[in-house]
C-alpha cells in the first residue's frame, strides 16, 4: 500500500527518468540539503531519502544509485521497506499518550521521544545490528553520564523492542532485527543485612518524630510504611505504584497465620504476592488512615466522599495520585540512619528492600521455587544473585564433618592451633 504523504514547501526540485528520480530542497531548512523522493517499479508507494549533500550532481548521483539498488531487490524478489522509523515511533507515541497516566507507559514514550531525531530519515531497511548499536551510542552521548549502565542499556533497549513488536501488529516491519548484547556484571545485589535493618528500623521512630509540620508527618508516615511493606513483600517499585486498595485480601494459612495477598502487575505479568508477616495490615492501616484524613481536607481530590475509594491509589500524595518515586526521601532517611552503604560498600537503593526480602526469606529457609513464585522470577535469578544466602540457609549441612572411629575429628592438632593461639 503506497504512503501519503504532504509534499514538502520547496525551494527547488529537479526531475529525472520521466519523474522515477525526483529532487528537491527544503524551503524550512536552513541548510538546502538536497532530497530524493523516487518511484520504483515493483514497490509500492516513494522510496524517500537525504542525499546529505548541497551540491546537485553528487546528490543526482546518490540518487541514481539509490534508484539502481532498489531497482535491484524489486526485480530480485526482495522486500523493500521503505517506511521511516521515526514516522513509526510518532505514531507510536501518539498511540501510547492516551495511557501516559501509567508509569511503565510513560517512561516507554520519553525513550520514543528522545528516539525521533536520532532515526531522522532511517528507514525500516536500515534497521539492523550496527543501526541499534549507533542508537545506543548516541543516546549514550547524550546522557548526563559518559556512559550508560549496563541496567540502563537493558531497560533503552526493552522499550525499544517493545516499540518494534508494536510496529510489527501495525504493519510498520515484518520482523525484528538481531539485538547487540549486553555485558552485564552479575554483581551481589547490595541489601541490608540484619544489623543494618535494625538499626534503620529503629532510626525511623527519630525520623518521624522530627517531622513538625503535618504535611512533612503525613509524607514521612507513608515513606515508613513503604519501605516496610517493601521489605516485607518483596514487590518492585513499579508494582508498589500500581498497586490500588483493592488488590488487597486477608487470608490464612492452613495452621491459622493470618496475613495479607496483594495482587500486583509487573514485568511477569499478574501474580498474588503473600506478605511476610501479618504486621503488613497494621502497616497499611495507618496508611489508611492517613489517606481518610487527606480527603476530609477542603481542597480535597474526592470531595463528598466519606471511604477512601477501593480503586485509588496505596502510595499516592494528597491528592490522589500516584507517588512516581520515593528516591529522594529513602536516601535521606537511609543517610541520617547512616546505612546508606553496605559492607561491600555498594549504596543502597529502594530495590535493596527487595532484596533484603529475598535474603532474609532464604536464611530463614523458605523453599526457592515458592519463593521466586511468589517474587515473580526465577530459581536461577535467585540461585545467580543470592548463591552466598543459600550458603548460610545450609550451613547445618555444610559444617558436617567426617569422624574417625574414636569420635575424634580427623584434624590434626597443627590444624587447630590456630584457634588456640
Amino acid at each position: 500500500m503506497a504512503r501519503t504523504r504532504t509534499e514538502p514547501q520547496e525551494l527547488d526540485s529537479r526531475t529525472f527518468r520521466d519523474g522515477a528520480i525526483y529532487l528537491y530542497r527544503r524551503a524550512e531548512y536552513k541548510k538546502p540539503t538536497w532530497y530524493i523522493r523516487l518511484k520504483v517499479p515493483g514497490i509500492k508507494g516513494y522510496v524517500w531519502k537525504s542525499s546529505k549533500t548541497t551540491d546537485e550532481h553528487l546528490a543526482f548521483s546518490r540518487a541514481e544509485q539509490l534508484y539502481n539498488e532498489n531497482l535491484v531487490k524489486a526485480l530480485s524478489g526482495v522486500k523493500v521497506n521503505n517506511r521511516r522509523i521515526a514516522e513509526a515511533l510518532k505514531a507510536y507515541i501518539a498511540h501510547h499518550e492516551k495511557q501516559i497516566d501509567q508509569f511503565t507507559i510513560r517512561t516507554k514514550v520519553q525513550i520514543a521521544r528522545r528516539l525521533v531525531p536520532i532515526f531522522k530519515a532511517k528507514t525500516f531497511d536500515d534497521l539492523d545490528t550496527a543501526l541499534i548499536s549507533e542508537m545506543i551510542e548516541t543516546v549514550s552521548e547524550q546522557s548526563k553520564r559518559s556512559t550508560l549502565s549496563p541496567n540502563s542499556l537493558i531497560r533503552l533497549l526493552g522499550d525499544f523492542r517493545h516499540f518494534l513488536k508494536w510496529a510489527i501488529e501495525r504493519g510498520y516491519t515484518d520482523s525484528l532485527p538481531q539485538f547487540p548484547t549486553v555485558k552485564q556484571k552479575h554483581n551481589r545485589r547490595p541489601h541490608f543485612d540484619p544489623a543494618d535493618w535494625g538499626k534503620l528500623t529503629r532510626y525511623m521512630r527519630t525520623f518521624l518524630i522530627k517531622a513538625k509540620h503535618p504535611s512533612v508527618r503525613r509524607d514521612r508516615n507513608l515513606l515508613v510504611y513503604y519501605v516496610l511493606i517493601l521489605a516485607n513483600t518483596g514487590i518492585r517499585v513499579g508494582e508498589a505504584r500500581e498497586l490500588k486498595w483493592r488488590d488487597i485480601r486477608p487470608i490464612q494459612a492452613s495452621d491459622g497465620t493470618e496475613s495479607l495477598a496483594l495482587m500486583v502487575t509487573g514485568k511477569t505479568g499478574r501474580r498474588e504476592v503473600v506478605a511476610r508477616t501479618a504486621d503488613v495490615k497494621k502497616w497499611l492501616a495507618r496508611i489508611l488512615e492517613d489517606r481518610k484524613q487527606d480527603i476530609g481536607q477542603p481542597n480535597s481530590d474526592l470531595k463528598n466522599h466519606s471511604l477512601v475509594p477501593p480503586d485509588s491509589y496505596v502510595f499516592c500524595g494528597n491528592n490522589g495520585k500516584p507517588i512516581g518515586s520515593f528516591k529522594k526521601s529513602f536516601n535521606r532517611l537511609c543517610s541520617e540512619a547512616g546505612v546508606e552503604f553496605d559492607s561491600f560498600g555498594q549504596k543502597r537503593s529502594i530495590y535493596s528492600l527487595r532484596h533484603t526480602y529475598a535474603t532474609f526469606r532464604l536464611q530463614e529457609g523458605v523453599n526457592h521455587y515458592m519463593l521466586a513464585q511468589n517474587m515473580g522470577t526465577s530459581v536461577q535469578m535467585l540461585e545467580k544473585f543470592y548463591g552466598h544466602t543459600s550458603n548460610v540457609t545450609a550451613a547445618a549441612e555444610l559444617m558436617k564433618t567426617t569422624r574417625t572411629k574414636g569420635g575424634k575429628l580427623a584434624m590434626t592438632d597443627d590444624a587447630l592451633g590456630w584457634l588456640e593461639s
